[in-house]
């Protein structure tokens, strides 16, 4: 079993859907290209960045404009994700789960 971060949305447009972060790098954008996309005025085509290192995650804004925030403190660098914390992206704010994933038909991305 692998653990993965599961962002479920609590507000903004993914209220209520679980997103599965299960990948080392998974970028979170407007564009379409990005892992994670976000249809929100305030998210740019590459907004930011979640890193797996060590089985910790980690949220990097990848614009010195990109509003990123974890527990209602903005991200200036690199800051870690724990499990129960909010993220905001956008206009968007997440709560943080980990979970055990099954590795066999792998976890669900959305």
């Amino acid at each position: 079993m692998a653990k993965s971060l599961v962002l479920t949305g609590i507000s903004g447009s993914r209220v209520g859907l679980p997103t599965v972060v299960s990948s080392r790098l998974s970028i979170i954008g407007s564009g379409s290209g990005c892992d994670v996309m976000l249809h929100d005025r305030q998210v740019l085509p590459n907004h930011a960045e979640i890193r797996v290192l060590l089985d910790r995650w980690f949220i990097v804004p990848l614009d010195a404009g990109a509003l990123v925030f974890v527990n209602g403190v903005p991200v200036r660098g690199k800051q870690r994700i724990d499990e129960g914390d909010l993220v905001t992206v956008g206009t968007a704010t997440f709560k943080a789960a980990i979970q055990e994933v099954n590795e066999v038909g792998g976890p669900r991305r959305w």
